[in-house]
């Protein structure tokens, strides 16, 4: 076998593969994607492949897998890649890698044992530690560089694809080329392998070379990511020069193309890799694994309320990053034998959503409880209730009914953690539990924490918490402040809102009617959100819903307050009446009052108005409202921070509503189950 030919094959290969992601990333959209991270983002252009998009650019007579024989043949046989000692040894490492994760697995294992053979995972290990150097020892000047990789448009699709299922197998290699270089290296180093052992290897190194490359380039990303940009800047340049070639000297392919053509901007790509991963529907991928580590997979999920059920599905919806607060929490439960993790933020910053991710990523075998003021889940009992139920009939334990003094206080609690705690066989019991700041603590014993949490656990019994930053009774705890990291949250923002534009078609209609860029509108968005995905999703969902045809970027509103007060503005110009006016706005505060959903017809009858004139009121305010139910839906207050708008003193003065009333009538009328005590 001529090694000079493989080694080039290969290196062109991944060539094609490192500089793919850029570019579909750079037609896509020429920085936003790039900057945010997003390696491996959309392979094409409403239905149209990247490469066929190039074609249409160059010419009508060339095909799109001409062009994609041409470009990576070109990339394939340029000198200038074989001299890029990263990308060879990127290229090495991945191969060592693969060796040594075949040197562990059971079916080598098998073969051994089957065939009698001493001891192969040994010699493959030593042969892994071996690569990387062996493989820049290939002298490459002999190499035929007219030999392409001959990728076609399907395959070089897959290479640029985010999911590793497509491009696993496309390398351009067949298995016996790979069998070939095997036996060739073993037979270098003085070993030689049975024949269906190194058929095995073989097929390994043939299906996930692609994989196990780029997980090499996430490493390197992860310590810094300085020799994975410099060798993208330069396979970048490199592929700019082959596209000329073929005569796209002028066109938006191209100016897309150049305009990630910067050190800094490959850099930000690979800042971020490690943390936002390769594409974003693998984001969560490993984390998810690592979390699973911890729980027993193969027992029932653990039975959730339905008002859980409905806040995770909801919160989850366009779940984006917030990998760093998962791998601080995984951290916690590697190293801390038992305790209590509070995520800590601001409103509106997404705590509720991580905790809901949360939930899924650890398949619901955790304890879970999301108090919320709008659903009327605040009390100690209701916790104490929801998770002793979930306990017991998770592990079966022998309580036909919870006792009456179960949520009383937290003693029975204790009780059944003490109980489970015997039965978790090394796995760990984990509690998920949402918005503490929210609980009210009125009827709970002087002293107690919040929620009657336990002061002391049993061994693998966690609580991973979120609260406001107040000061709460809390157990000695770790604190995770969300707030300090803003850089990282930055770039989820920008992602969010880079996955949103791309999934709306109304959202870059308006883009568009604006002269901007889109990466000029992620960026604009992104500074005025503060980082607040609360804000992002009322004003995305006002872009998409044409709320907003006649805003421009600039006039849009800043922060979560900003935001409020401009739909206020807008509701004010809609109801010229003021009596109107304060009549409609009595309805929506009744509804901030509300301990519990309430129906359309219930809040009309205490309100003492037309329930049609009601239900245009939940109608105008319907982006701030939690509907559960189609038929005669109930209604609360999404979010918290929407009713803290509502009760500040300058908008309850422009309203023109008077609270005292409002709590005088819900006192008067005895509406106890509805409002509680007031």
């Amino acid at each position: 076998m001529d090694l000079a030919n493989f080694k080039t094959r290969v290196i062109g290969c991944s060539a094609v593969m490192a500089i793919g992601q850029v570019i579909s990333n750079a037609i896509a959209n020429p920085g936003t994607q790039a900057a945010a991270g997003m390696i491996g983002g959309p392979i094409a252009l409403g239905g149209v492949s990247i490469l066929a998009a190039i074609a249409g650019s160059l010419a009508e007579t060339m095909a799109a897998d001409e062009l994609a024989n041409r470009m990576t043949e070109g990339l394939s046989k340029n000198p200038r890649i074989l001299d890029n000692h990263d990308l060879i040894k990127a290229a090495g490492e991945a191969i060592g890698y693969i060796l040594r994760e075949v040197a562990k697995s059971d079916r080598l294992i098998a073969i051994a044992e089957t065939k009698k053979l001493p001891y192969p995972e040994t010699a493959l290990s030593q042969l892994a530690e071996k690569t990387p150097e062996y493989w820049l020892d290939i002298n490459t000047n002999t190499a035929d560089l007219s030999r392409g990789l001959n990728i076609s448009e399907d395959q070089l699709t897959k290479i640029f694809s985010a999911d590793a299922e497509e491009f696993d197998r496309v390398t351009g290699l067949t298995t016996a080329d790979w069998a070939t270089f095997v036996n060739e290296f073993a037979a270098s180093e003085g070993k030689s392998f049975d024949a269906e052992i190194v058929e095995f290897v073989a097929d390994k190194l043939y299906a996930t070379f692609p994989k196990a490359y780029r997980e090499v380039l996430k490493l390197d990303a992860a310590k810094g990511g300085e020799k994975f940009a410099a060798m993208l800047l330069n396979l970048h340049q490199i592929a700019l020069a082959e596209l000329r070639d073929l005569g796209l000297q002028n066109g938006e392919i191209l100016h897309k193309l150049e305009a990630v053509a910067t050190g800094q901007q490959i850099c930000q790509v690979m800042v971020k890799l490690s943390a936002i991963e390769i594409g974003i529907r693998d984001d969560l991928a490993q984390i998810k694994t690592s979390l699973e580590r911890f729980v027993d997979t193969s027992a029932p999920q653990l039975p959730l309320p339905y008002e859980c059920e409905t806040i995770i599905k909801d919160r989850t919806q366009d779940f984006t990053g917030r990998r760093f607060v998962f791998e601080a929490i995984i951290e916690f439960l590697q190293k801390k034998p038992k305790g209590y993790f509070v995520l800590e933020a601001d409103p509106g910053v997404g705590k509720t959503s991580i905790m809901a991710k949360l939930v899924l990523l650890m398949k619901r075998r955790c304890v879970v409880h999301f108090n919320s003021q709008s659903q009327g889940t605040v009390k100690a009992k209701q916790f104490l209730e929801n998770a002793c139920t979930q306990l017991i009939q998770t592990f079966k334990l022998d309580y036909p009914k919870l006792p009456e003094n179960a949520t009383t206080d937290g003693n029975f609690l204790s009780r059944l953690l003490g109980e489970v705690s015997p039965k978790l066989g090394g796995k760990k019991l984990v509690f998920v539990v949402d918005a503490l700041d929210e609980v009210d603590m009125s009827d709970q014993g002087r002293g107690s924490n919040v929620l009657y949490l336990p002061d002391a656990l049993p061994d693998n019994v966690y609580f991973i918490v979120s609260k406001q930053p107040k000061t709460l009774p809390l157990p000695n705890h770790q604190v995770f402040d969300l707030m300090q990291y803003s850089a990282e949250s930055l770039a989820d923002v920008k992602v969010y809102i880079d996955k949103r534009t791309g999934n709306s078609a109304s959202i870059q209609s308006w883009i568009n009617r604006q002269n901007l860029q889109r990466e000029q509108f992620v960026a604009a968005v992104a500074e005025k959100s503060q980082n607040n995905f609360m804000y992002l999703r009322y004003v995305l969902n006002d872009i998409d819903s044409g709320k907003y045809s006649d805003v421009n970027l600039q006039d849009l509103p800043r922060e979560l307050e900003g935001y409020y007060e401009k739909h206020w503005a807008r509701m004010e110009m809609a109801v010229r009446d003021r009596e109107l006016r304060r009549r409609k706005l009595k309805v929506i505060y009744l509804l901030t009052k509300t301990r519990k959903p309430v129906s359309c017809d219930i809040l009309a009858d205490f309100a003492e108005e037309d329930a049609l004139d009601v239900q245009e009121v939940l109608d105008d305010w319907e982006q701030f409202l939690r509907r559960s139910g189609d038929v005669s839906p109930d209604y609360s207050i999404y979010h918290a921070s929407f009713q803290r708008f509502l009760h500040r003193i300058d908008v309850v003065q422009k309203a023109g509503v008077s609270l005292r009333d409002i709590g005088t009538a819900i006192s008067d009328n005895l509406w106890e189950d509805l409002y509680g005590d007031e």
